[in-house]
């Protein structure tokens, strides 16, 4: 019983130090700016197939995001890369880097690669709906979308996908 009572106290204090630890950052490591959005994960699966050199170490997730009208996720990166397909209404992406916008509307699909920074707004009058299609780490349960301060990690985390896909051929 003595046992059972420490394990669930080393448990407790992991958790709360963990929980001070990610309070403790500073809001551009932890936040991304949106407003007006409701993603809703709807599938995530472990790799499995042909490229056994993945087998276990990614799992595709899918999602669904709804914008309100005026809604938008600000700067903005990803863990890996995908394919996002609007379902209804109509978003507007912005390439801070290139100074260009697109719209995208309710059957077309776009394709993000999780390296370049891509915030997506809705100015259209109706709510929109995004389907994501993409990577992420093995049993990964967080956000895929990772600030623009933690543009290391997702350059790792990159890095590592490209040697494992290199590694399977």
């Amino acid at each position: 019983m003595k046992s059972k009572f420490t394990f669930v106290a080393a448990v407790m204090l992991v958790a709360v130090g963990t929980v001070r630890l990610a309070s403790q950052m500073p809001a551009s490591h932890s936040k991304i700016e949106m407003s007006g959005v409701k993603p809703a994960l709807k599938l995530q699966a472990p790799m499995e197939g042909f490229l056994t050199a993945l087998n276990g170490k990614l799992d595709m997730r899918a999602s669904e995001v709804e914008f309100e009208p005026g809604g938008g996720v600000k700067d903005h990166y990803h863990f890996g890369p995908g394919i996002r397909r609007v379902l209804a209404g109509e978003l507007t992406l912005v390439d801070p880097e290139k100074g260009t916008e697109q719209t995208v509307r309710a059957g077309e699909f776009f394709y993000e690669s999780g390296d370049r920074n891509l915030p997506a707004y809705n100015r259209g009058r109706e709510p929109a709906k995004l389907l994501i299609v993409e990577l992420v780490p093995a049993a990964w349960k967080a956000s895929a979308m990772l600030p623009l301060a933690r543009r290391a990690e997702a350059e790792e985390n990159g890095a590592r996908l490209k040697e494992l896909v290199c590694s399977a051929k």
